[in-house]
C-alpha cells in the first residue's frame, strides 16, 4: 500500500490520510462455454484486479470518517478500460460500447462514520452476503469459487455484489460477533425513452442517474458474522423486490413480477496447516419459479510457500428436480506476502441451468451442459 498524502497535527487537531492499494491479476486461460472452447491471455483468474483509494480522518473521541472508492480494471485490454458508463443501450453494432471494466469508481463506493456504535456507510456498498460467500470457500469470486456459475450473490441477472443508493450499518464487535443491516430503496418512477437521432441509443429506465431518474430493485439484507480464534461463521439473508422493475441493462425489457430471497450460510475452521470450509445457499422466489438449494465443502492446506485448495458441491433445482455439480481445485506459490504464481481449475456440469448468461456469452456459448475454466497466472498486490 502506498500513501498518497498524509496530513497530521498534534494535540486536539485531527489526523487524516489517503492511500492507494490494489491487485494486478493476469495469466493464460482456457474456457469451455458449454461445448465451445476459447483460450488465450486473460485476467482475474484468482482475484479481481482493482485499484482502491481509501481515506480516513480521526475526528477525536473514538470517532473516524472513512471512505473507499474501488475501480475494477482489466489487466489485459485497453479497450475494456475505455468503456463508457452511459445510461443508454446500443440499437446496432455501430453504436455499441467497448466495455466498462475500467470506468472509474465501478466497484464499491462507500463513505461514513466509524466509532463505538459500529459503522455506517452510504454509497454502492458491498453486501454482507459477499463476506459470507468468501468465508465459506477459498477461491474468492474467481475461478474455482463457483461465483456466478454455481452460487449467486444476489438475485439480479449479473449476481451483483452491491446495490446502488445503499446504506449499511455494522454493529461493534461483541465477543467476536458483528451484525449488519442493509437497505436500498425500490424505485419505479422512470420510463424508457426513445432512440436519440444523433447516437441511435435508447435511454433506459434501469440505467443510472439521480434519485428517481431510474428504476431500481428494492434490496434489504440482514447479516451476522462471527470470528474468534480458529472458527469463523457467517449468515446473510438478502431479499429483493423486482415487481415492476426491468432487468438491469436490458433494452426495453419487460418489468419483473417476483420477489426473491437468497439465504447464505458459511463456516470455516482452521487446524494448523489445514482449513476446512462449508457453504450453503437457498435461492427462492415468491412464485416458486425459482427454488434452488446449493452446498459445497472445501479446504486448504499450506506447505511453506505453497497453498493447495479444493472444493466440491452440488446445486439442486427443486422446481424441475435437476442438479448441477461443481468441482474446483487450485494452488498458490507465494513469492512474497504480496505476489504469487497461481493455478486454478473449475468444472461445472450444469444440468440445472445455474450458470448465468453474464459468464457464458451468447456469441460463443455452445449447446452442452459443461462450463469449465483453467488458469495459470500471477497475482501482484500493492
Amino acid at each position: 500500500m502506498f500513501a498518497l498524502a498524509a496530513l497530521a497535527a498534534t494535540g486536539a487537531f485531527a489526523q487524516s490520510s489517503v492511500s492507494i492499494d490494489g491487485i494486478f491479476d493476469a495469466g493464460v486461460q482456457q474456457i469451455n462455454y458449454k461445448g465451445n472452447t476459447v483460450s488465450g491471455a486473460n485476467g482475474n483468474g484468482s482475484s479481481t484486479s482493482q485499484l482502491n483509494f481509501r481515506g480516513s480522518e480521526d475526528l477525536g473521541g473514538g470517532l473516524k470518517a472513512e471512505f473507499r472508492v474501488e475501480t475494477d480494471w482489466s489487466t489485459m485490454s485497453n479497450y475494456a478500460n475505455q468503456g463508457i458508463a452511459a445510461s443508454t443501450n446500443a440499437t446496432s453494432a455501430a453504436n455499441s460500447i467497448n466495455g466498462s471494466a475500467g470506468t472509474f469508481g465501478n466497484g464499491e463506493i462507500r463513505g461514513g462514520l466509524v466509532g463505538g456504535f459500529g459503522r455506517i456507510d452510504a454509497g454502492a456498498v458491498n453486501y454482507n452476503t459477499l463476506s459470507t460467500y468468501v468465508t465459506g470457500q477459498p477461491f474468492g469470486t474467481a475461478i474455482g469459487s463457483g461465483f456466478r456459475t454455481f452460487y449467486i450473490n444476489d438475485a439480479q441477472g449479473t449476481s451483483s455484489v452491491r446495490a446502488e443508493n445503499a446504506i449499511k450499518y455494522v454493529s461493534p464487535d461483541v465477543a467476536g460477533f458483528k451484525a449488519s443491516l442493509y437497505y436500498s430503496a425500490k424505485q419505479t418512477m422512470a420510463t424508457n425513452g426513445t432512440a436519440s437521432s444523433v447516437t441511435g441509443l435508447i435511454p433506459q429506465a434501469n440505467a443510472f442517474g439521480g434519485l428517481g431518474a431510474y428504476d431500481q430493485v428494492g434490496t434489504q439484507e440482514v447479516g451476522l458474522n462471527y470470528a474468534n480464534g480458529p472458527l469463523a461463521a457467517s449468515f446473510s439473508s438478502l431479499k429483493q423486490d423486482f415487481v415492476g422493475i426491468s432487468a438491469p441493462g436490458s433494452s426495453l425489457a419487460a418489468a419483473g413480477s417476483t420477489t426473491r430471497t437468497v439465504n447464505t450460510g458459511a463456516g470455516a475452521y482452521t487446524m494448523g496447516a489445514a482449513k476446512l470450509m462449508g457453504l450453503y445457499q437457498t435461492n427462492k422466489s415468491n412464485t416458486s419459479s425459482i427454488n434452488n438449494t446449493a452446498y459445497s465443502l472445501s479446504g486448504t492446506y499450506t506447505m511453506g510457500a505453497i497453498v493447495l485448495m479444493a472444493q466440491v458441491g452440488q446445486l439442486k433445482n427443486d422446481f424441475n428436480n435437476t442438479k448441477t455439480n461443481l468441482t474446483g481445485v487450485g494452488a498458490d506459490y507465494n513469492l512474497s506476502k504480496m505476489t504469487a504464481i497461481y493455478f486454478r481449475a473449475e468444472s461445472i456440469d450444469d444440468k440445472a441451468g445455474a450458470v448465468q448468461a453474464a459468464v457464458t456469452p451468447a456469441q460463443i456459448k455452445g449447446t452442452g451442459t459443461t462450463f469449465a475454466r483453467t488458469a495459470v497466472g500471477v497475482r501482484i498486490g500493492f
